[in-house]
């Protein structure tokens, strides 16, 4: 029996690549004949089931086939299921995923029907949404990420659909079908965002590992927005160049933290922050932008700055997993309204040909620290009210709540203007003797003219934050 499963296992190889080479020989491009073995290749697993079960056996196949698959790759020994255009190693990546996965069901066998639902996951539904796509004549403007474009998408979250629900209905996983849409959805996520081939590792196991919670863990539905919509957040920031690489890392743990205290709508709280702060930062660019000849300044937010912002509502949430009090839902809530209301204020407010000062009872120009203009200081309230009511629409606050956390984060935003105002660092440019925030203007270093030069803008925007949360929470225990 196991010796018939080795034989097999390589004799269906090599069916899957002498149709891709015919294919080729025929006349067909490379693209297209790589997805035809893609396809073909994933019926693999249901030889090994068969024969191996899983378990060592399973593991020695896909590591030969690894084997070969990578002296076929750097020797060009397969030239049907290689890529001219990036040179990627995707074959290869869909053989080091069924290995990991053989290696993972020698520790926890029951993951290999998951893993066999992943690995249809990643050929069927990246397979056939990738010939769909490149078979169908569709316009540039279809494209929604990198070379992917929205009918191929649509195309993979239908056939992943199907599969995921003909699969566990004939092997008896008994998954409820909102269950199977949201694990379709996640690999197609997964196969969108995912590039150089990387897709095959990532759509296979994660796919698995999500219907691995839904199984085996109770409530794993509280935690399922953060789930979908991290990997879309992700690509979406990649694209826009909204965030670094180091700013989406530190988005991703404060994600991730907040999601395991505060569930579905912790998450959503912070996603109103973050596109909040997207949009309006889109906004400030463009103004910007304007008078700028074939040069466009985009600001991507790092690390420091997503924690100054976020590191209150962090804090937050580690202490309600520790003492599940409502004080820290406030406070959480709170500093991300005041972040959000800052953000806009901010983002909006250098549309005004004029701000003013208040605190030092003088003009400055628009989107300097410490400037406050009508339209900023009426976004930055309603940006507060926003989040709260978003809070109040899914029972994170009470409606008392409402009113404490728009109240505390409009001060907050106050705050954060006088800060800027009368301690923020501030330079001026010796070449055009403009006021700035930064070190550096017109290529040339700056002199500080104001402000003490530690308190920057990331400071002023934590010690916001830290001023909203507190003053939430002393209006809460007072009311």
């Amino acid at each position: 029996m196991i010796a018939l499963g080795y034989v097999s296992s390589i004799i269906y190889a090599l069916i899957c690549l002498g149709i891709g080479f015919f294919a080729y020989k025929l006349g067909a491009p490379k693209k297209i004949t790589r997805k035809i073995v893609h396809i073909l290749i994933g019926f693999e697993w249901f030889i090994l089931y068969h024969f191996f079960g899983g378990g060592i056996h399973f593991l020695i196949v896909c590591l030969f086939f690894l084997g070969i698959l990578l002296l076929s790759h750097y020797k060009k020994l397969l030239p049907m299921i290689e890529s001219d255009e990036d040179n990627s190693l995707g074959t290869v990546y869909y053989a080091v995923a069924m290995s990991i996965m053989a290696l993972i069901t020698l520790f926890e066998p029951d993951m290999i029907l998951l893993f066999g639902m992943g690995v249809l996951c990643t050929s069927l539904g990246d397979g056939f949404a990738g010939l769909f796509g490149q078979l169908l004549d569709t316009p540039s403007n279809a494209k929604i990420y990198k070379n992917k474009t929205i009918y191929g998408t649509l195309f993979n979250a239908i056939v992943c659909f199907i599969s995921v629900g003909v699969f566990q209905r004939e092997f008896g996983l008994e998954m409820p079908s909102l269950y199977i849409l949201f694990t379709a959805l996640f690999a197609t996520e997964l196969e969108l965002i995912t590039g150089k081939g990387l897709d095959n590792i990532s759509v296979t196991l994660g796919t698995a590992t999500l219907a691995y919670f839904f199984l085996n863990f109770s409530g794993v539905e509280n935690y399922i927005l953060p789930i979908l919509l991290t990997p879309l957040m992700i690509g979406f920031c990649l694209t826009k160049k909204a965030l670094t690489l180091s700013g989406i890392v530190a988005a991703i743990i404060l994600g991730i933290i907040v999601s395991i205290a505060f569930g579905n709508v912790g998450f959503l709280i912070l996603m109103a922050f973050f596109l909040g702060g997207i949009i309006t930062d889109k906004i400030k660019n463009k103004h910007k932008n304007k008078g700028r000849k074939n040069k466009k300044h985009i600001e991507s937010r790092n690390h420091i700055q997503v924690l100054a912002n976020g590191f209150v509502a962090m804090l937050s949430a580690i202490f309600y997993i520790i003492t599940k009090s409502d004080l820290c839902a406030i406070a959480f809530t709170a500093s991300l309204a005041e972040a959000l209301a800052d953000t806009s204020a901010s983002g909006i407010g250098v549309i005004c040909g004029r701000a003013y000062d208040p605190f030092r009872r003088r003009s400055c120009k628009p989107g300097i620290s410490g400037g406050m203009s009508v339209l900023g200081t009426v976004t930055s309230a309603i940006s507060a009210v926003v989040v709260s009511l978003i809070a109040f629409a899914f029972d994170f606050i009470d409606p008392i709540g409402v009113l404490i956390v728009s109240i505390s984060a409009f001060l907050g935003a106050i705050f954060d203007s006088m800060l800027g105002s009368l301690l923020q660092v501030k330079y001026r440019c010796p070449v055009c003797g403009e006021i700035t925030e930064s070190a550096e203007h017109c290529n040339t270093s700056t002199s500080r003219c104001s402000g003490l030069a530690f308190v920057t803008n990331n400071a002023v925007n934590l010690f916001a934050t830290i001023f909203s949360g507190v003053i939430a929470i002393v209006l809460y225990c007072l009311i």
